[in-house]
Formats: structure tokens, C-alpha cells, sequence
């Protein structure tokens, strides 16, 4: 059985250190530690999108310990979600520096594998 594809597209980091973004198809749980970012492009017009994968340009070692959703303490992200998460370990500045050198249509993830 395959395992899910676990990441989370990050939008911003808070001068708090908090990351907001959107998770995407499957939970996440507190404890989970994110060992890569990764960069996707969106390519195309509205009728013809396509993603490409622009492949991972930092390892990191966060670890999820708490999520914010809607104002509510959560133990997942859960998926399809946006939230707000609060990540310990190494790859904070590598994160925050990939969010602010993205290109128009550059997304950046953070993943588990």
C-alpha cells in the first residue's frame, strides 16, 4: 500500500513564528515532522493548468506541535484545511526565505518525504 502523500503548502511565517497555509489532501498529525521544502510552479492558463515540480531545495527537521484552526486547538491538520501551525526543529529561516524568494506562481511546500 502506498503511503499518502503528506504536505502542507505554506502561504506565510508570522513574525511569531506561526506558519499559515493550506493542507492538502490527507491529516496531518501533531508530532509529524517535516523533513523537506519543496517548490511547484502552476503553469498554464485558467482552462489548462498544470503543476510542475520544481523538486525540493532545503531538508529541514520541524516538528508539527500544535495546529490553529478557526480559533481552535486541533491534534491534525486536518486535510483540504487552511490552519495554523506552530513547527520546532531546524528549517524555519530556510522556510521563511523560500516563501519570500518565490516567483509569481511559485508555491512552496513543506513535506514529509
Amino acid at each position: 500500500m502506498a503511503h499518502p502523500r503528506l504536505e502542507f503548502t505554506v502561504d506565510s511565517v508570522e513574525p511569531s513564528g506561526q506558519v499559515l497555509g493550506r493542507n492538502h489532501d490527507f491529516d496531518i498529525p501533531v508530532g509529524t515532522t517535516f523533513v523537506v521544502i519543496r517548490k511547484v510552479r502552476v503553469d498554464g492558463d485558467m482552462m489548462h493548468l498544470h503543476t510542475v515540480d520544481l523538486g525540493v531545495i532545503a531538508p529541514i527537521a520541524l516538528t508539527l506541535k500544535a495546529v490553529e484552526l478557526y480559533g481552535r486547538s486541533l491534534d491534525v491538520i486536518p486535510g483540504g484545511y487552511t490552519a495554523g501551525l506552530t513547527l520546532e526543529g531546524i528549517g524555519l529561516d530556510a522556510l521563511t526565505e523560500a516563501i519570500r524568494s518565490a516567483a509569481e506562481r511559485e508555491y512552496v511546500l513543506i513535506a514529509v518525504s
